[in-house]
């Protein structure tokens, strides 16, 4: 997408608690350059146009022209000139900065009685408004434009696209999820038929070149314990394929329904590859995958991507009581979980499920390191989060191929556990709660923590 469009206001009075004109004039002037010389080294690929707000005038102007803005930045550098409530109340995602001396009096008025009545605005005071760690929260706002109009493309059976195009009284949830994903994120979810999908994508791959692909895999895997060289030829043919729907589609996100369209128990088997190995490759693309079709986790890894550049671990969380244990566990997980290409982690491809599917992959996740585990539901608008501290790995021949061990608060984690978005969580390294409570918080969605 094109360069991201953010309004700054500075909310500003010529007299109050710093000071009057001239003087209190020059003072603002200063910050002023400051916060648009920070911003512009921080977010040089965001556009950001620049407003002084001292009048209802100001404020009136100021809205009119940014009502397609998907939120706002507003400094406040002196009270009270009484304009912060109308720009709350424009119920647009709203980042509040306030100086100490001169922006207290105004933030304290209208902070804690925006969040009361639940506009979406997070805040901070502070006696350095252009400190690096306060500014990175314009990343939640820029988060909020990227996910307005992504193309995620979800790849079904023609009987769950039917499900999902109409409101038939048995797929009234289905059908209600993509438009509530829609209408809360901006988001745009692109449906399209396996049978399609086959026909001009997958079937018109040359073997040849997914053989070079299976290739590179195998040469590049700590071990291969999958008999049948075959399944990853067709993983990696099914790679190049999901690659070339993404490009024609201008999509940043492709999701698979891959136990409907191939799992053992499918009545009709419509692909006959995993996508195990083929996601793990689409990260190196700047493509996010997504497990079985999930539209919850699909939303919850585009966050994580676009908040800190983390590639999110899809999973379906076991718990351990006796050992105060969460195993997060999928047949796949990326190999570069830090998002950084140079910090890859080994991986073997092997069979998972006793041996029941193929071409899965075992990924050595990083260890002693903080996680947390963040899910999405649409529905009661709703993201939930609980963290961790991830302590092993294991491989064995049951369940899922990656099995990640991490330190938790278990019985908390089962006594709050939301069962309504479903079991997947998404496990992302680092800790990271606050962020994700502050964009739900701008996006209007309740934060459960769920280990609490």
């Amino acid at each position: 997408m094109g360069n991201i469009h953010i309004p700054v206001g500075f909310v500003v009075s010529p007299y109050g608690a710093i000071g009057e004109a001239p003087y209190s004039l020059e003072w603002f002037n200063g910050i002023k350059q400051k916060v648009m010389q920070k911003l512009k080294e921080l977010y040089p690929h965001i556009d950001f146009s620049y407003y002084d707000i001292s009048t209802m005038d100001d404020v009136h102007n100021f809205l009119a022209k940014e009502s397609n803005a998907p939120g706002f930045i507003l400094f406040v550098l002196q009270s009270l000139p009484g304009t912060l409530r109308t720009l709350i109340y424009s119920g647009k995602p709203t980042v509040i900065i306030a100086e100490t001396y001169g922006g207290s009096g105004e933030y304290l008025f209208e902070y804690s009685r925006a969040r009361e009545q639940g506009f979406p605005v997070i805040g901070v005071s502070t006696d350095d408004v252009t400190n690096e760690s306060v500014l990175r929260k314009v990343k939640l706002i820029e988060v909020i434009a990227r996910m307005r109009g992504a193309r995620i493309v979800f790849i079904v059976g023609p009987d769950v696209k039917q499900y999902i195009e109409g409101e038939y009284p048995l797929s009234a949830d289905i059908f209600s999820t993509f438009r509530s994903i829609a209408s809360i994120t901006g988001v745009i979810p692109v449906v399209m038929d396996v049978v399609e999908f086959r026909e001009k994508y997958y079937d018109r791959v040359s073997m040849n070149d997914a053989e070079k692909i299976a290739e590179v895999w195998i040469k590049n895997a700590e071990s291969v314990q999958e008999p049948l060289r075959d399944e990853i030829v067709k993983s990696a043919k099914l790679y190049i394929a999901l690659k070339n729907l993404v490009r024609d589609l201008d999509a940043v996100a492709v999701a698979v329904d891959c136990i409907v369209l191939y799992g053992s128990r499918a009545r009709v088997r419509y692909l006959d590859a995993w996508p195990c190995l083929a996601y793990m490759q689409l990260w190196y693309d700047n493509i996010i995958p997504v497990c079985e079709g999930d539209p919850y986790s699909a939303v919850v890894l585009l966050m994580g991507k676009y908040l800190a550049n983390l590639h999110g671990f899809l999973n379906d969380p076991g718990i351990n009581e006796a050992r105060d244990e969460m195993v997060y566990y999928h047949c796949y997980a990326p190999t570069n979980p830090h998002g950084n290409p140079k910090q890859e982690v080994p991986y073997i491809i092997t069979t998972a499920h006793l041996g029941a599917k193929h071409a899965s992959i075992h990924v050595r996740l990083p260890i002693n390191e903080k996680i947390t585990a963040v899910g999405f539901d649409p529905e009661e608008r709703l993201l939930t989060v609980h963290g961790g501290k991830a302590v092993r790995t294991e491989l064995s021949p049951y369940a899922c191929a990656t099995k990640l061990v991490a330190s938790a608060n278990t019985k908390e984690i089962a006594r709050n556990f939301r069962w309504r978005l479903g079991w997947h969580r998404v496990v992302f390294y680092g800790d990271h709660t606050e962020e994700f409570r502050e964009l739900a918080t701008l996006m209007g969605l309740r934060v459960i923590d769920e280990d609490k």
